[in-house]
């Protein structure tokens, strides 16, 4: 079997992602952080700084993020699965509920998450525990 065959059985979907977001203190300066591994082997990583909030709206917008570079990037999205994975159940919970539950700043964020997810049909979001976004998490503190 050819290793790039032997690869992607190894592998859990085409495109592996995860996401995480941080408020310091909360709340706080938040920081989002999304690591993205394409069916080639390319690592994207993304950063940014994005004022001060709470943690909600830190894991919320580092969901956002890692969807908008996921839409940019998947190039086949009817053919080719994600998985997006993330420690904050309570994001994670939001998105995919029947109707939000949140506040009204999360709702915003929310219709933004499922308006992104639309564009990309084979995609799974899972909930991980902290200890095994720990990637992620490094990037936050970097």
């Amino acid at each position: 079997m050819p290793p790039s065959s032997s690869l992607k059985n190894s592998r859990e979907a085409d495109w592996l992602a995860w996401f995480d977001g941080s408020a310091k203190p909360n709340p706080g300066n938040c920081k989002i952080a999304c690591i993205l591994h394409s069916p080639d082997g390319k690592v994207t990583q993304h950063t940014a700084n994005i004022g001060h909030g709470d943690s909600s709206d830190a894991e919320y917008q580092a969901l956002i993020a890692a969807l908008t570079l996921l839409t940019q990037q998947v190039t086949q999205p009817e053919t080719q699965t994600v998985l997006l994975r993330g420690d904050s159940l309570v994001v994670i919970n939001d998105v995919l509920a029947v109707e939000a539950k949140a506040s009204r700043l999360l709702s915003t964020y929310r219709q933004q998450a499922l308006e992104l997810m639309q564009s990309l049909p084979r995609l799974k979001l899972k909930w991980v525990p902290r200890h095994k976004n720990i990637e992620t998490d490094q990037l936050l503190r970097t």
